[in-house]
């Protein structure tokens, strides 16, 4: 009876530290992707407004639809643990038309949340 108790409270153990630790240094979902890259386009748009005016800043604004996930892999870059991830981003990025691009994205998780590196 000690012996199936001890087994039962190690097995336990076990597994919620694997879920205390899994939900510490998983990789950025989709939603999170779409959340930063929309915050970095968010403030391109108004970097590109506040230098060029409002109507032009406009007319050069850079609109996100949708992003997939294509995959994402652990990287380090000056010794900052993160993760590049490969989207295909749905973007109207002016003066082209609508497309769908894709791109590599090197994300790191901080504080507020994910957010996109620009450093490469």
């Amino acid at each position: 009876m000690e012996r199936s108790l001890k087994t039962l409270f190690s097995g336990f153990t076990v597994v919620l530290l694997g879920a205390a630790l899994s939900g510490c240094s998983g990789e950025p979902t989709e939603a999170d992707l779409k959340r930063a890259l929309q915050a970095e386009m968010e403030r391109t748009n108004e970097l590109a407004q506040s230098m060029l005016g409002e109507e032009v800043g406009a007319t050069v604004a850079i609109t996100i639809h949708a992003i997939e996930k294509l995959n994402c892999g652990q990287s380090e870059v000056d010794g900052e643990q993160g993760y590049r991830c490969r989207v295909e981003m749905d973007i109207t990025y002016p003066p082209a038309k609508r497309q769908k691009r894709r791109a590599s994205i090197r994300m790191v998780k901080e504080d507020n949340g994910w957010t996109v590196v620009k450093r490469f």
